[in-house]
């Protein structure tokens, strides 16, 4: 078995799945398209700043990017410590047949409903006390999302200092792309352009002086001696000071271009991970070759069993109830036209379940580890310790940084590493911001709903989000130990949260 194997079957299932089961669950069971675009919540509640009609290009990257986050990437890298075969058929069927019915239904419920979200609705689909338990349950599994994140950012940023100029360049680059674009400019020349100067900033950042400086290496006792001690504490702040500006601003003026500029950097990544192993196919490289066991007989000790903490270990990538989140919270307030929910809604949850089948190639195959012997060491080791989380991760940053190697060999691997490390820090920012802007609505519902109606203002609701998670995740340690503590927890909040979706969703239809 090989990674081209694996790869064409998969991608060939995902597409079939999406032309045409998509394209039946749209228009027989959900009916898209019924609904008049002047109706849409993006155009008859628009106010420039939640309610903005988008395009459908421009949209699908702001969602994409915003379900996808570091969870297709870090859900599958730790999954295959049980072997291949069942991450692969999970993330595969799991995307199709569930996921992605259950972010089109969110999306079509979402968006026929002034752009309620799914947890407000559930006041007239099942009852009001319902509709309580349903915020309460939203607000936790957002809480946990937020944390989880932030410490998978905080902690790559302490382990690969190279990555944090291209990543915080990223902001005033959005900024301005979103002025460019509200000015009619081109996305795909400005976005391009975004990209150079962020890829530039990896090798500026890759320098003895610039890496020292902010890996904290300032050779002093005082302040750098405090700030390397601390890295993560540092970065956590930082990264929630930031989720708190972001998640106020209307989001064409950053959370759109953002999402614009991280799309452009997934496709890119995506395109040459292909190209890889493409190359490598011809060429016959030694990466392609599948060192890991399809089934696992000898994970660690203290792993737990394959069920049930297959499906909430991989949400993102199968099916994730935060993805209802997304889809009610932010997409459906920007959805221009019904007739767009289909790619948006439905096609990006597919791509998501592409995204997860790379990461599980490259984490199972000879481009991350050199022998089955290598990956058994890796994989065998403590499934809770120091640093296991980043350990996991290295498979994927490493062994998609081999595939792109191939395509472009004049790139060195160190740097494309950085590269890889850049695409998934970014994708975990774009869901902190709009997790962030969620939390808020949904404490804002949560304060009228039970008559605290000082909790409804904007700002005190944006605190309540930022602090109450950042509290979470300075609970987890900051020095690499709780990435799979909070990890499962996050897990099993998703899909809670997506049955409770999917309950919803088929009393709404009965």
């Amino acid at each position: 078995m090989t990674v081209t194997t694996l790869a064409i079957a998969s991608a060939l299932t995902l597409w079939l799945g999406y032309r045409f089961y998509g394209q039946w669950v749209a228009t027989r069971v959900f009916g898209v398209g019924d609904i008049e675009d002047d109706q849409m919540p993006s155009q008859k509640l628009a106010n420039g700043v939640d309610f903005v009609a988008t395009k459908r290009s421009i949209l699908f990257g702001h969602h994409y990017v915003t379900i996808a986050g570091a969870g297709p990437i870090v859900g599958p890298a730790v999954a295959v410590t049980w072997g291949w075969l069942p991450a692969l058929l999970w993330v595969v069927f799991g995307a199709v047949l569930i996921g992605a019915v259950h972010d089109l239904g969110a999306l079509v419920l979402s968006a026929r409903n002034q752009g309620r979200s799914i947890g407000d609705l559930c006041a007239e689909i099942l009852s009001p006390r319902v509709r309580l338990l349903f915020l309460i349950f939203i607000f936790l599994a957002l809480w946990v999302v937020l944390a989880v994140f932030a410490f998978v950012i905080a902690s790559l940023f302490v382990a690969r200092p190279e990555s944090i100029l291209a990543v915080w360049i990223e902001i005033p680059l959005a900024i301005l792309v979103g002025w460019q674009l509200l000015r009619g400019k081109s996305l795909a020349l400005w976005g391009g352009l975004a990209l150079l100067v962020m890829y530039s900033c990896i090798g500026i950042g890759s320098t003895d002086s610039v890496r020292s400086f902010l890996a904290f290496d300032w050779g002093d006792s005082g302040a750098g001696d405090w700030l390397a001690q601390n890295a993560g504490l540092f970065w956590l702040l930082m990264l929630f000071g930031y989720s708190w500006i972001a998640s106020i601003l209307p989001v064409q003026k950053l959370l759109q271009p953002r999402d614009a500029i991280n799309s452009h950097q997934l496709f890119l990544a995506l395109g040459a991970l292909i190209a890889g192993v493409v190359v490598l196919s011809f060429t016959g490289g030694p990466q392609l070759e599948i060192v890991a066991p399809a089934i696992n007989p000898d994970p660690p000790a203290d792993a737990p069993l394959l069920f049930p903490f297959l499906f909430i270990t991989i949400a993102c990538g199968a099916v994730s109830g935060f993805h209802c989140m997304v889809a009610s919270g932010t997409t459906s307030k920007q959805l221009a036209s019904e007739r767009d929910a289909r790619s948006v809604g439905f096609g990006a949850m597919v791509l998501e379940g592409g995204l997860a089948v790379i990461v599980i190639l490259c984490c199972v195959s000879a481009a991350g580890f050199a022998n089955g012997g290598e990956w058994a060491a890796q994989y065998s080791a403590d499934w809770v310790g120091k640093g296991s989380l980043l350990a996991r991760l290295s498979g994927f940053i490493y062994g998609g940084a081999a595939f792109i190697g191939a395509a472009l060999p004049f790139f060195s691997p160190e740097f494309l590493a950085t590269v890889i490390t850049v695409v998934i820090i970014s994708f975990a920012a774009t869901t902190m911001d709009s997790a962030t802007r969620i939390q808020r609505y949904v404490i804002e519902e949560l304060a009228r709903a039970t008559g605290m109606t000082a909790l409804a203002h904007r700002q005190v609701a944006t605190a309540i989000a930022v602090i109450s998670a950042a509290a979470l995740a300075l609970l987890a340690g900051q020095g690499g130990t709780g990435g799979l503590v909070l990890w499962p927890i996050f897990g099993v909040t998703n899909q809670l949260l997506a049955s409770l979706t999917l309950v919803v969703l088929t009393t709404w239809q009965a």
